[in-house]
């Protein structure tokens, strides 16, 4: 496979099976870079539908204004809905965008690559690792992660996760038509959650940890937006789907993951408000009502799932723990090898989780902090609330030796 730069080339195509708001989305992006997209539902009818809804999306686009009428129809010629049996032979990469299923991604996967012989196989798992879902394959060296972050055609960033037995030519083809639709890959370790889904899990779980506590939920908002987020963690659980993230800590649970990886902090919150009927704003609403027509609004029967405390927490408390959080999290991640950059790290935080661009990302902040008295403000943390903010040796004698992150930064992605 001879690596490009750019998907501006007619002879590339790329697949797309499953067109939810995902796949539609990356079928988006890729056909607005001048690639030719397949998209692929359960069978002719659902491909057809798939491209129905891409065409209602891209119209409001327009309406909108995110997007003019000669780049719709652009995107539209570029886009066929075919059948997973007969559209797929000549694709160069072929994306499976299912639910986070991993019975159903397998069999996906596995339809995939009989119908695409010469293509790329990718998913688009923000969780599930790349080496169990390669076991579906007979050929798992042309597999790996392609994990988009919602909504796909607009968010820059994409997680490039290598499986053990992903070839060094499949991962550099990779790169390359990722970076040809306009996006940032940076490269991760195959793993539970990979860099983003741990890194982010770290941060909504700590908000739900401090409301437990008895911190009101708006406290713990205005403090995330302080810190320069667009939205605050509850708003975020609600709109990423509390069902979808109760199902994430359920299969890595099965999965026999370490009780790290299962989101112990927020498991049994989660399941509270689904067992309520609160699965998100989608279906209706979360930690909080989310009216049409109207202001978003705290859930009635949050307080008795959260009684407030008695003393209110400063808010810049508030502000240090949920930064902490996630720092501490990102920096075990740089430590176990899941993301070899820092400047990947924070790429990663800036263009998919939303961490203030001014302050450079995650890593760049807590390099700022300084690593001795984040250190010392770490175990003043877990000496309160637990080991996840331990430091650890690695982490200390990182502050020891007063470089920074030096050793981690200016590393290029492969070519």
């Amino acid at each position: 496979m001879t690596p490009s730069n750019s998907t501006d080339d007619v002879s590339v195509r790329i697949g797309v099976v499953g067109p939810g708001l995902m796949g539609l989305g990356i079928a988006q992006a890729f056909a607005a870079s001048g690639a030719a997209v397949v998209l692929c539902g359960r069978d002719e009818e659902a491909s057809r539908r798939g491209r129905a809804s891409l065409a209602a999306s891209l119209s409001g686009q327009v309406a909108r204004g995110r997007l003019d009428p000669v780049a719709e129809a652009a995107v539209l010629a570029n886009v066929e809905a075919v059948g997973i049996d007969s559209g797929l032979q000549d694709c160069d990469l072929v994306i499976e965008s299912a639910p986070e299923d991993r019975a159903v991604k397998n069999a996906l996967l596995a339809s995939i690559e009989k119908a695409a012989p010469k293509a790329i196989l990718a998913s688009t798992t923000s969780g599930l690792t790349i080496s169990g879902l390669a076991q579906a394959l007979a050929n798992p060296s042309r597999f790996l992660g392609l994990h988009f972050f919602s909504p796909a055609n607009r968010m820059p960033l994409v997680e490039v996760a290598i499986g053990p037995r992903t070839s060094d030519a499949v991962v550099r083809r990779a790169l390359a038509l990722v970076r040809g639709a306009g996006k940032r890959p940076i490269v991760v370790r195959d793993g539970p959650g990979f860099f983003a889904t741990r890194v982010f899990a770290a941060y909504l779980d700590e908000a739900v940890a401090m409301a437990t506590e008895g911190i009101a939920i708006e406290s713990i908002d205005n403090a995330a937006l302080t810190n320069g987020r667009a939205i605050g963690p509850f708003a975020m659980l609600d709109e990423t789907g509390i069902a979808l993230n109760l199902s994430q800590a359920r299969q890595a649970r099965a999965d026999g993951l370490e009780p790290r990886f299962c989101r112990p902090l927020a498991e049994a919150t989660l399941e509270h408000l689904v067992a309520a009927g609160r699965s998100g704003r989608r279906e209706g609403g979360g930690f909080y009502d989310s009216p049409l027509d109207g202001p978003r609004t705290q859930w009635a029967g949050l307080r008795a799932l959260f009684p407030l405390a008695t003393h209110e927490t400063e808010p810049k408390t508030i502000q240090f723990r949920l930064l902490a959080a996630e720092a501490r999290e990102a920096l075990r991640c740089l430590e176990e090898g899941v993301v070899a950059s820092a400047d990947d790290a924070d790429a990663a935080t800036v263009l998919g989780l939303g961490f203030s661009k001014a302050r450079g990302g995650v890593l760049r902040w807590a390099e700022d902090f300084g690593f001795g008295a984040l250190v010392e403000a770490l175990e003043g943390l877990s000496r309160t609330h637990g080991d996840r903010f331990s430091p650890s040796p690695w982490l200390r004698a990182l502050a020891g030796r007063a470089e920074g992150l030096s050793p981690y930064r200016g590393k290029d992605l492969p070519t």
